[in-house]
């Protein structure tokens, strides 16, 4: 299951639309006779899109099952990456095509996938959630590099073409013939609960405890992780964009800015496994409360002008943090609020990732047009991180555990 889920994380609506979109921004604005600021509006649209129905897939996913949400949630991104290899101008039709995909595309997103994951897993829950979003990182590094090759040797319209394939021949197979929502549907128990517990007699009769979406919203521990999440993307989103120019401002050459930012997609891989092991065998927000103090010191450093191996230093412990929305997040929901709703309560958090990831990077540009500086802002960004991390010290104990033995090992009193 973990295998199925980084694999079709690896082939998602985050890294085939929009970690692959800055390859497609020239050619586009090109064949559009747009420009680039134009062509960008693409992705803003489907980020949008992403935040507003991540909720409902949420809910989908509890509803009917991981399976079919996903399974339809590919095929349907196939179709829109189809569609646009043969769409031509004007520019509206690239903007209609990348917001059906951000509407129909998100069951394919950490949302769904890791609910599947955190029904197949309870024991090792976060090494499991972080190995499968792992997938994204994989496909951040290889997707951008190989639609390049295709759109240099074939043109844009193939290699629209070619990512629809991918996700029609590998992907949707894949998921739709051997995925399973739940260990129940094949016999099984997930993964740590003992047959003979009260809890494996409860799951086997598909009875979850949690709580639903209209008690959640009540506590305000769910309002702590939704602008907990919102600030770390805001914060390493925003200057993850502005990475280059600031590092070419200081003065530092664009081949070795550049390569930063692979060190960048490097670390978020390292950092989605690293973070779901130590979650399993620490109190998860103590673990939230170093990454995300780690990437405040990261955006210190480069506040202060680092250079040097400090700039190599700063950009990788930023990007331990940067994948924390499908590992951290999910774990977080999961043992907070339980598993009978968990699905629509990591959609609602996701939507407010997705809204940092949005805003974030339009922040700090504002920033810099308004004082000509990066200082400026990534001086608002390390306390806000700084305050972010220190929040999820506050979110008290796990309200849905395992059991008395494995409560105290998890950190926090059953």
């Amino acid at each position: 299951m973990v295998a199925l889920a980084a694999t079709g994380q690896c082939l998602s609506i985050g890294t085939m639309f929009i970690y692959t979109f800055g390859v497609f921004a020239k050619p586009l604005a090109a064949a559009f006779n747009g420009s680039r600021a134009s062509v960008s509006m693409a992705i803003l649209l489907l980020n949008a899109m992403v935040a507003f129905t991540s909720p409902m897939i949420g809910y989908a996913v509890d509803r009917f099952g991981g399976r079919r949400v996903i399974t339809a949630s590919i095929l349907a991104l196939s179709l829109c990456l189809f569609a646009l290899s043969a769409a031509r101008p004007p520019l509206w039709h690239i903007y209609a095509l990348y917001i059906a995909a951000g509407i129909a595309g998100t069951g394919s997103s950490p949302v769904a996938y890791s609910r599947v994951i955190a029904n197949w897993f309870d024991r090792d829950r976060g090494l499991a959630l972080g190995v499968a979003s792992a997938g994204i990182g994989v496909g951040a590094l290889i997707l951008p590099s190989a639609t390049q090759f295709v759109i240099q040797n074939y043109g844009w319209r193939q290699a629209y073409g070619v990512l629809g394939c991918l996700s029609l021949v590998m992907a949707a197979p894949m998921v739709g013939a051997f995925l399973r929502g739940t260990p129940q549907e094949v016999g099984l128990l997930p993964d740590g609960v003992a047959e003979a517990s009260g809890s494996s007699r409860l799951a086997m009769n598909g009875q979850l405890s949690g709580l639903v979406l209209r008690e959640a919203v009540r506590t305000p521990t769910f309002w702590m992780l939704c602008l907990i999440f919102y600030t770390v993307s805001a914060c390493v989103n925003g200057t993850l964009a502005h990475l280059v120019p600031l590092l070419t401002d200081g003065g530092m050459k664009a081949q070795k800015a550049a390569a930063t930012v692979s060190l960048f997609g490097a670390a978020t891989v390292l950092g989605r496994i690293g973070n779901g092991y130590l979650a399993d065998r620490f109190f998860a927000p103590q673990v939230a409360a170093a990454v995300f103090g780690g990437a405040a010191t990261g955006v210190a450093l480069l506040w202060q002008g680092a250079t040097g191996n400090l700039v190599y230093f700063a950009t990788f412990i930023m990007g331990l943090a940067l994948g924390a929305e499908a590992d951290l997040m999910p774990f977080l929901v999961s043992r907070y609020f339980g598993m009978r709703a968990m699905g629509s309560l990591l959609g609602c958090i996701f939507t407010a990732y997705t809204l940092g990831a949005g805003s974030g990077p339009f922040l700090i540009g504002a920033g810099f047009d308004a004082t000509g500086s990066y200082r400026v802002p990534l001086s608002y960004a390390f306390p806000a991180l700084a305050l972010a991390a220190l929040s999820t010290l506050f979110l008290g104990r796990y309200r849905y555990v395992r059991t008395a033995a494995e409560a105290v090992v998890a950190g926090a009193r059953p």
